[in-house]
C-alpha cells in the first residue's frame, strides 16, 4: 500500500466566521502581522460598507460585478471593481460597495478592521438593498 502524502493544512492563523449576514452573504476573516483580512461572498441586491475607516483598505474582486461609491471632498466618485485588480480606499474616505452580480472579494486593511458608520450620505445607493446595518441592534 502506498503512503498517504495528503495531510490537513496547518494554518498559521485562525480563520473565523465574520461579516456573514442573511440576505447579504458569508464572510471569513483572520488577523496576521497587525493587518485584518477577509474573504466575503456578497449577493446581488445587497451592499457592504456605508462606513469610513481610519486605515487604508484594499479590495481584490475575485468574481462578479460591483462598484465602490466614494465620497471625497463633497464629490461622489463611482469606481468599478474589476476581477483580478486591487482597488484601494484611502483612510477617512466614506464609501459603500454596491453589488451588481454575486461577488467574492478578498480584502485587507493597514491595521485592524475599524469602521464608523456613515450618516445618510449613501441613502440613494442603499435604497432597495440590504446592508450590514440592517442587522445591528
Amino acid at each position: 500500500m502506498s503512503p498517504n502524502y495528503r495531510s490537513e493544512p496547518k494554518l498559521s492563523f485562525k480563520l473565523e466566521d465574520w461579516g456573514t449576514f442573511e440576505g447579504i452573504g458569508k464572510g471569513y476573516a483572520f488577523t496576521r502581522d497587525g493587518r485584518f483580512y477577509s474573504v466575503l461572498e456578497t449577493k446581488v441586491g445587497s451592499y457592504r460598507g456605508n462606513h469610513v475607516h481610519p486605515n487604508k483598505q484594499y479590495t481584490l474582486l475575485l468574481s462578479g460585478r460591483a462598484r465602490y461609491v466614494l465620497l471625497h471632498g463633497g464629490e461622489y466618485t463611482e469606481v468599478p471593481l474589476r476581477v483580478g485588480e486591487i482597488t484601494e480606499v484611502e483612510p477617512g474616505v466614506p464609501h459603500i460597495m454596491v453589488v451588481e452580480d454575486d461577488i467574492t472579494t478578498f480584502e485587507w486593511w493597514d491595521g485592524d478592521f475599524i469602521a464608523e458608520p456613515c450618516g445618510g450620505e449613501f441613502k440613494d445607493y442603499a435604497v432597495g438593498r440590504v446592508g450590514p446595518e440592517h442587522f445591528k441592534e
